[in-house]
């Protein structure tokens, strides 16, 4: 395709701005699994910024609307396998759809601000602010107790570890801005707004931004671990009805029992990782882990981390902690990050009474203190489900000396739609953002593992029963994002603030 079909393709779309935008919202669906087509997310916005760029701002809103409903739609339906079994069939059909909106709000925010930086006539700063509003736009989105980073644009490109090590330098952000800031330049290059000097200026500014963080990473300092840890995880493939519904004593029981099995299947391992909520502790009266646990713990001189629901006062926690021979304190990982809604809601009161469902909803309370695990003399870290999304928070593990990282989740509740893959492949950003190696282990899938760079190691199917027994590495690289976090997004707000403030300023007086 030459460069006059490809204007002649943009003047189709000028008077189908809408139907560009909608382009953008398909093609992007392929980025994600199981279709996981990741370079499509490097040319899939740009009818998107073309239908924003070249319309009155109400359109332009509108257009990042329309880009958003079957991108959105797509990414977050794996949700109804939880809503649809436990909620009436309008309420989660509601509930889907207020999502969709909520996220949809973003998209279309992003397209009016693109529309009115386009309208101070300067083509270099429109190429600079895309990538930045798009950014800004996803960080606003992690804010808040309804926080929630599920189908973010930087997610497609987990399995090029190549490129994640643009993630060490910039945190997650970095993979997002450079996606957008390329489809920016060659939007404005191909419509004729972007040439000569400022064509050459901001190319050169992606150049080094691209530079830095593929190169920064090759000299960061890499802690090289001789002995590596004999680890098994086990993926017990508990449904969510047998959780609910059986005493969790079974649960326990079960969990136990594969565990002999890894033992007798490997001797020498040193330590064992359960998922999330296996075990309900009750801290209420005296601190202690289950009897079976201990006695299997003592007998093969194994560590144990596990997931519970820890029940301490009138507060519930959902945890993970420790169990070691070796160790009389028990250490206790309290989860910061709660789901929205379902973990955690401001009024939980009125909508358990609302919904008037078994389960108590939003009845959770939130951690403060970040805790390292000290496992046979090497410190590791505990975070839970939901928790993985965030690399402002799993970085603070990494900071405090954690070298490789466990999320223990359940995501039973999600079938076998892509939520699974959608979850395990946040883990790739996080290890390659820490510099540590993470291992994700699920109830029933998917259990997988990342080393330091983001490179996957291995990986179990979904809905089985499965027992991995690995020497788990270690080492760990010292990272940029781990040491200063979220700067990139920071920087990037204030160079928007300042020429916004000033193009305002110098606008008024032209016309005063």
């Amino acid at each position: 395709m030459n460069k006059i079909s490809i204007l002649n393709t943009f003047k189709f779309f000028h008077r189908n701005k809408h139907l560009a935008a909608l382009l953008s919202g398909l093609t992007i669906i392929l980025a994600f699994p199981p279709f996981e087509q990741g370079y499509l997310a490097w040319i899939a916005l740009i009818p998107l910024l073309w239908a924003s760029l070249n319309t009155s701002r109400f359109d332009a809103f509108k257009a990042g609307f329309i880009f958003s409903l079957p991108f959105s739609l797509y990414v977050n339906y794996y949700l109804a396998y939880v809503l649809y079994p436990y909620l009436s069939g309008l309420l989660a059909t509601f509930a889907i759809i207020s999502l969709v909106l909520y996220i949809s709000l973003f998209y279309g925010l992003f397209s009016l601000a693109a529309n009115i930086v386009n309208s101070y006539s300067r083509p270099w700063f429109t190429a600079l602010a895309l990538p930045a509003l798009w950014m800004l736009v996803e960080y606003l989105r992690s804010l808040t107790f309804l926080a929630y980073n599920v189908g973010y644009l930087g997610y497609t490109q987990w399995s090029y570890p190549g490129i994640l090590n643009i993630a060490s330098v910039y945190g997650y952000w970095g993979l997002p801005f450079v996606m957008v800031f390329f489809q920016a330049i060659l939007l404005l290059f191909l419509l004729r707004k972007l040439e000569g000097r400022p064509l050459i200026a901001v190319t050169s500014v992606l150049a080094i931004i691209l530079f830095l963080g593929l190169i920064i990473p090759c000299f960061q300092e890499v802690n090289q671990e001789d002995e590596p840890l004999y680890t098994a995880l086990i993926q017990g493939n508990i449904s969510p009805e047998r959780i609910i519904n059986t005493n969790r004593q079974d649960t326990l029981e079960h969990y136990l029992d594969l565990t002999r099995q890894a033992i007798i299947k490997e001797p020498k391992i040193e330590l064992v990782v359960w998922p999330e909520t296996v075990v309900r502790l009750d801290f209420r009266e005296q601190k202690s882990h289950p009897d079976e646990l201990v006695k299997l713990g003592e007998k093969y001189a194994i560590d144990i981390i596990y997931g519970a629901r820890v029940q301490k006062y009138d507060n519930l926690y959902n945890s993970v902690t420790l169990y070691s021979p070796e160790q009389h304190e028990i250490p206790v990982y309290k989860k910061h990050r709660l789901v929205p809604f379902v973990e955690f809601f401001p009024a939980e009161q009125l909508l358990n009474r609302i919904l008037q469902l078994d389960l108590l909803l939003g009845s959770y309370t939130p951690g403060e203190e970040i805790t390292i695990f000290n496992v046979k003399g090497r410190p590791v870290a505990g975070v839970i489900c939901f928790e993985s999304y965030f690399g402002d928070h799993m970085r603070l593990f990494a900071r405090k000396g954690a070298k490789h990282q466990f999320i223990v989740t359940n995501d039973a509740w999600f079938n076998e739609s892509i939520g699974l893959e959608q979850h395990a492949q946040a883990a790739a950003i996080r290890a390659a953002e820490t510099g540590t190696g993470v291992t994700q282990v699920a109830n029933t899938g998917i259990t997988i593992s990342f080393d330091y760079l983001g490179r996957e190691l291995f990986r179990s199917g979904k809905s089985e029963t499965a027992i991995f027994t690995k020497l788990l590495d270690m080492s760990k690289r010292e990272t940029i994002y781990t040491r200063y976090g979220d700067f990139f997004p920071a920087f990037w707000a204030i160079f928007l603030l300042i020429n916004a403030s000033y193009f305002l300023i110098t606008a008024k007086r032209e016309n005063a």
